[in-house]
């Protein structure tokens, strides 16, 4: 008896499996197309960064300064030019209210607090009775009203440690919960292995009514110099009024609508110290943040600006007594300069044109955006030898002619060690329109 075929089973089979295979084929090639079009709606906001670098990397220079930690940054790049024991975690004492001022950016940044809201002075926050010259801070008590504004400046000016702890009480909205607060705010900017007990940064024992009672009364606020830094380049990005500190010899705030004026610790007394420094290469301290604790030692957060117009992030911790009030003053400035006999400047100077980029490539587009230097952009090199330019981008479209702010990045074949967070267009130089669109080079 002959076999049944069974080609027609199989032939079933088969085209089920090629049909199979189609859907499979069409929902790749669905995925594909789906991310092609994500590509063409997001690129325009994609910067355009050429990775590769024949350049090797420019290594900071080891510090020669008395101190626990040292660092020196450029301001504008974050490139490290200087450091010294740079990740080592050491009481920071009052530098720890640029957290606090961190917080303050991000909630108004996030329109969940305004700079003209009136903050009611915590009982918490009341060091009416204490001694000024061992807790400094303002003429308020529990109960008293006082913008964010007047306080934020207040941290920076005078170092307020009333100011600081209404301040982060005013952000969790429970001072139970400021610890927390202070905690999120750290792990938000990455700064793993810091610890914080209090936004005035005083030690645990010594924030009164703020005491951690689960943590040690010996417990204080600690973070490397490189962190620190890390927060206060991020300040004084979102707000670079903070390069204004020294421009006034008084703090003055509103209290309950009536106006208070106390001398700042910027003022007439710092510029006093600043003139009297071993200052060869006449530096400028622009301020921004001090801490002076037994613990911390003398320790400043800086900006400091030379003739010629950089301006570099410095931290300096446990430069002398906690009492002092030169040293870490005169050791920022030594060490700064010498970064500056150490390294070449590699200037590319705001509103100035460079050569072979004076104009970019618009996609679909005949004519050439014409374009400058944004701002002042430095590179630092160990030699005099010229720096290249890389692969110049292609704007993916038209630029409005009134546009102001920056269009475009240009990478530069160039590597160093840059302070952690930088992202990689801080890392280029920043184009702006210099001009009309033009078919010409």
């Amino acid at each position: 008896m002959p076999k049944k075929r069974k080609a027609p089973q199989f032939q079933a089979v088969n085209q089920k499996s090629h049909k199979r295979s189609h859907m499979i084929w069409a929902a790749i090639a669905l995925v594909v197309a789906a991310i092609a079009a994500a590509t063409m709606v997001f690129w325009p906001k994609v910067h355009q960064t050429v990775v590769q670098t024949t350049a090797k990397t420019e290594q900071p220079v080891k510090l020669s300064v008395d101190a626990k930690s040292a660092l020196v940054v450029d301001l504008t790049t974050g490139q490290i030019l200087g450091e010294k024991n740079a990740d080592k975690q050491v009481a920071i004492a009052s530098q720890s209210k640029m957290l606090v001022a961190y917080g303050v950016l991000k909630a108004i940044d996030e329109k969940k607090i305004k700079w003209t809201d009136q903050v009611t002075i915590p009982s918490s926050a009341d060091l009416s009775s204490q001694n000024n010259s061992l807790y400094s801070h303002l003429s308020i008590k529990a109960g008293d009203k006082v913008s964010v504004k007047d306080l934020y400046w207040a941290m920076f000016t005078n170092s307020a440690n009333d100011a600081a702890f209404a301040l982060v009480t005013y952000l969790s909205g429970d001072q139970s919960k400021d610890q927390a607060t202070l905690q999120a705010l750290a792990k938000d900017l990455k700064l793993t292995g810091s610890e914080w007990y209090n936004g005035a940064g005083q030690k645990n024992g010594d924030a009164f009514a703020n005491e951690i009672d689960s943590a040690s009364s010996s417990a204080y606020n600690h973070a490397s110099a490189s962190q620190v830094a890390m927060i206060a380049r991020k300040i004084v990005d979102m707000d670079p009024s903070l390069l204004t500190l020294t421009n006034s010899a008084n703090l003055t705030y509103t209290k309950n609508n009536a106006k208070v004026t106390q001398a700042s610790d910027f003022g007439s007394s710092f510029a006093n110290m600043q003139a009297n420094l071993d200052n060869p290469k006449n530096l400028q301290l622009i301020g921004l943040k001090t801490g002076s604790t037994p613990e911390s030692g003398a320790s400043y957060t800086g900006i400091v600006k030379d003739q010629d117009g950089h301006l570099f992030l410095t931290v300096i911790n446990g430069a002398a007594d906690y009492t002092d009030k030169t040293e870490r003053f005169q050791k920022t400035v030594d060490m700064v300069g010498q970064v500056l006999d150490d390294w070449q400047a590699h200037d590319y100077k705001a509103g100035t044109t460079l050569s072979g980029v004076s104009t970019l490539a618009i996609k679909d587009e005949k004519v050439r955006a014409k374009v400058q230097v944004a701002k002042l952009t430095t590179f630092w090199t160990k030699s005099k030898k010229t720096l290249k330019l890389m692969e110049s981008p292609t704007l993916q479209q038209r630029p409005a002619g009134t546009e102001t702010d920056t269009i475009a990045h240009i990478a530069v074949n160039f590597k160093a060690k840059y302070l952690s967070g930088t992202s990689e267009s801080q890392k280029e130089i920043p184009l702006e329109l210099a001009g009309q669109p033009t078919d010409n080079e």
